[in-house]
């Protein structure tokens, strides 16, 4: 039962993916849902460096700039320089491909820390020093040399005029880092610079992270906007902020301050853009799974925006369909008892009343409708919402209005009652206010009319047959708490799932998983790892934390890998099936053979016994799963994962009819022969009969006819002429049974206790028993088990959403039939509040004050503050503080 992925292993290994736990690989060919993470699975591992966005002084987005060498010497240039976590390691700079991106397009250098030990200097409080380029000159002429020329600071203009004094050095150092971590989605650092007191913090992350962080009047009005702009083609945009500590702090008390603390209040600086593009076959690969009808998922740590355009640019979302993007905001839950008790009609029969069922609901659900990108033809439309009629006209350009709609539903496709409350949000408006209801809505197509809607729409409602859901990591996290009843809808057509911690990938594949999915997770990074883990197949493209946890680790760091382990499971499963069908049917051929000997008192002979289990039954079990897996396309029909199932069940019972009626056949036309002379036992030793001859005849052209029905090929395996052993083997035994039947020699017949007949008529007609249960043997697993049992029956009834076992089919069955959800109702104005977005987290922050001395020898002056002398600090006792 095993050399089926025992060959699958080996194959696998050849392909430069490995696997550490084989029985996933049989599990592998169940797979009907995947998710990808996006950077560096989907997208290439390395960003390119693409520009930047600096706020100015007059609190407005700059042009974007693509040189970063021109930015002038002020924080936000020194935000990029400092604001990472690279260290270097035997003198080469090693971190996230991001920060080494951002700060090798600053051209700053980062300074070893000399005559220290790699493996001492990370327990010393040590600064990590920032060079400015040595090619810095204020010289007139070094710029023209090489062709740049930096754009002037704010202290630039005013050392120019005499206002201040010009300062030479910008070089910084590192005094303090947060980390970087997922649920945070941002890290900062401490900073000084060594010409200059006081201390100051650079923070970078989430554009919407710091968004919640950043002072508001620092915001540009145009915020959303200018975010939305570079997200929806798909790029990676870093915030970056700064604030100055007060002038009293000193570097004891920095290294004692709470990070919740340093993160707030903070000033905007402005947005790093950074290229991330498409692995070169990831979009031909989604088309493939996409084409075989596995569902596909993106599950990304980066913004839902950028997270829509990856989608739309490989092929998890195709051009046209409608992405629904839902949110969860505040409710008030006075207003909305109040306004569903005037709007809708309660069942007297109604055990709980509006006001309790909303009273549990502290959130509402909304969603934004993007409907793909066809062009749409010139021509006008109306909304007829609250009464109102509003008319519009498409420009020439093919591009529509970018309009938003509220679209609310106040019923659960899960049960039909009135147990949720959910809005959603259709393109009605131009304005561009909030991040989260903005997406590409300027390519849809001519208008008709929704006469339930009373909104005109591009031909017909088409979007409703065939849209996908599309949400954020803090959406999920609500819905999954708070809204039971939809969660199932929304994980049915869920493709899109951004800013997702590790714990909540982790929890959307085991959620999936209750859906009757068999999900596979590729991923390549740390966060991945618990997803990875809990997957029914986790595929790592990377050799680092996310291989231990995975099953299936590719060398090759593309989404390639997972057809191929798809492939191979499929293959490894139908050999499993087909060696076990092999066994059980080999079984009983062989004991329908016996219990007919056993009846004469007969039975084959040692030597038989010894052939056929040896001779045939062995080899043909070793060579079985040689056959390598299909090298064509992914099909639709998945094979079959359960053995106690209508098709294998079917298949043994016919067979076993099947050779029943030969060997019986065969035992009464023997008896009819005029030469036949019943068989006396007489002796233990001597089993030699005319019926042991026809039995050993029959059965062993069986043993042979089965091997090769249940050997099958396309569409999960290559052909059986592929696999050379395994045919050398069919050849090999025919002619010994042949030879063994027609003609053996006399040294042949007494090896096997052979009682051959006298005439060749008779050991002809065995021949013609061998062909004819090959013909019939065919027939019953090719059209009876494989067409009518397997294709008209099973397949069909698994994939009716109406009679099929699994979860997510009923469901996505509920979604169809209910035509009407959801109903348009108003203009969606999005919700300002922030508290819904989760209060400012717990730190808990370990510090311990350290004699500063060795220090002080090397950075002479570095530690000292505005007011305080480093050579004056008292030093209290070393002990650990915990802040909260």
């Amino acid at each position: 039962m095993t050399v089926g992925r025992f060959y699958a292993q080996k194959r696998l290994k050849v392909n430069d993916i490995f696997c550490i736990s084989p029985r996933s690989i049989n599990v592998a060919g169940s797979i009907n849902c995947c998710c990808f993470d996006k950077t560096g699975t989907l997208t290439e591992d390395g960003l390119d460096m693409w520009g930047v966005v600096p706020k100015s002084s007059t609190n407005q987005f700059q042009i974007p700039l693509k040189n970063v060498n021109r930015l002038p010497y002020d924080h936000f240039l020194f935000g990029m320089a400092t604001c990472h976590s690279i260290t270097v390691l035997n003198g080469t700079m090693m971190g996230d491909p991001l920060d080494l991106k951002m700060f090798q397009s600053t051209g700053w250098i980062l300074e070893d820390s000399k005559d220290i030990p790699d493996n001492e200097k990370y327990g010393l409080i040590y600064p990590t020093i920032l060079r400015q380029p040595k090619d810095f000159s204020s010289d007139t002429s070094s710029h023209i040399k090489t062709g740049l020329q930096r754009q002037s600071s704010v202290d630039d203009l005013l050392a120019n005029v005499g206002l201040s004094q010009t300062q030479k050095s910008f070089d910084h150092g590192i005094v303090r880092e947060f980390p970087f971590t997922s649920s945070l989605q941002r890290m900062s650092v401490i900073t000084r610079c060594l010409s200059a007191q006081g201390f100051n913090v650079y923070c970078k992350g989430s554009p919407e992270m710091l968004q919640q962080l950043c002072r508001p009047q620092s915001l540009p009005d145009n915020y959303s906007q200018q975010l939305s702009t570079f997200a929806k083609k798909g790029y990676r945009i870093i915030a970056l902020a700064f604030k100055a500590l007060a002038p009293k702090i000193n570097y004891t008390k920095v290294q004692r301050i709470s990070r919740e603390e340093v993160e707030l209040n903070l000033e905007f600086l402005g947005f790093v853009i950074l290229e991330n593009r498409l692995k070169p076959d990831t979009t031909t690969v989604i088309h493939a799974l996409n084409a075989a009808k596995i569902r596909t998922i993106m599950v990304t740590g980066d913004n839902i925006l950028t997270a829509t355009s990856v989608a739309r640019d490989c092929g998890i979302v195709s051009p046209a369909q409608a992405v629904i993007t839902v949110h969860a905001d505040p409710v008030d839950l006075a207003a909305i008892t109040n306004t569903h008790a005037h709007s809708s009609h309660t069942s007297p029969g109604d055990t709980k009343s509006t006001s309790e069922h909303y009273r549990h609901r502290q959130y509402k659900l909304q969603y934004t409708l993007d409907l793909g990108s066809k062009n749409c033809a010139p021509s006008q439309w109306k909304s007829n919402c609250n009464g109102n009629t509003v008319k519009q006209e498409s420009n020439l350009s093919g591009n529509c209005p970018p309009s938003l709609y509220r679209l609310m539903s106040t019923n659960s496709l899960a049960n039909g009652s009135n147990t949720s409350y959910a809005e959603s949000i259709f393109p009605n408006s131009d304005s561009l206010a909030s991040v989260k209801t903005v997406d590409t809505w300027t390519h849809n197509e001519a208008i008709e009319v929704d006469v339930e809607l009373g909104t005109e729409f591009a031909q017909d409602d088409n979007w409703r047959r065939h849209y996908i859901f599309a949400m954020d990591g803090k959406t999920w996290q609500i819905v999954k708490e708070q809204f039971p009843e939809e969660l199932g809808i929304l994980l049915t057509r869920g493709a899109i799932y951004a800013r997702m911690s590790p714990e909540q990938k982790q929890a959307l594949v085991m959620e999936l998983q209750k859906l009757d999915y068999c999900v596979a997770m590729c991923g390549d990074g740390a966060n991945d790892c618990g997803a990875l883990k809990v997957a029914h197949a986790g595929i790592s493209l990377s050799e680092t934390e996310s291989s231990i946890a995975s099953p299936f680790t590719s060398r090759n760091p593309t989404i390639a890998a997972v057809p191929n382990v798809i492939k191979e499971g499929r293959a490894a499963l139908v050999t499993s099936f087909g060696i076990f069908k092999y066994m059980a049917a080999y079984s009983l051929v062989q004991f329908i053979s016996v219990m007919i000997l056993y009846s004469i008192d007969s039975n084959l002979t040692d030597k038989q016994y010894l052939y056929v289990d040896l001779g045939l039954i062995s080899i043909f079990a070793f060579f079985f799963g040689k056959t390598e897996a299909f090298d064509g396309h992914l099909v639709k029909q998945v094979p079959l994962s359960s053995l106690i199932s209508p098709t294998p069940l079917a298949s043994l019972l016919l067979h076993l009819v099947v050779v029943t009626v030969f060997q019986v056949a065969g035992w009464f036309q023997l008896q009819q022969q005029p030469w036949f002379q019943p068989f006396q036992s007489s002796d233990e030793d001597h089993l030699g009969c005319y019926e042991n001859y026809t039995m050993f005849a029959i059965s062993s052209f069986q043993y042979i006819i089965l091997a090769f029905v249940f050997s099958k090929g396309a569409p999960y395996r290559k052909p059986l002429w592929s696999n050379w052993p395994l045919c050398l083997t069919f050849i090999l035994n025919c002619c010994i049974i042949v030879y063994l039947v027609v003609y053996p020699s006399e040294w042949v017949a007494n090896f096997f206790q052979l009682i051959v007949p006298p005439v060749m008529s008779f050991r002809y007609v065995m021949l013609i028993y061998g062909a004819a249960a090959f013909v019939v043997h065919l027939f019953v697993e090719s059209f009876l088990v494989e067409y009518l049992v397997f294709k008209k029956y099973q397949v069909r009834r698994d994939q009716s959403w109406t009679t099929s076992k699994q979860q997510h089919m009923r469901l996505e069955y509920n979604i169809t039939a209910n035509e009407n959800w959801p109903p348009i109702t108003e203009v969606y104005e999005p919700h300002e509040s922030t508290d819904w977005e989760g209060g400012q987290p717990t730190y808990v922050s370990l510090g311990a004050e350290q004699s500063l001395d060795t220090q002080h020898n090397t950075f002479l002056g570095f530690f000292d503050s505005s007011d305080n002398n480093a050579h004056n600090i008292k030093q209290p006792p070393s002990t650990p503080s915990v802040e909260q």
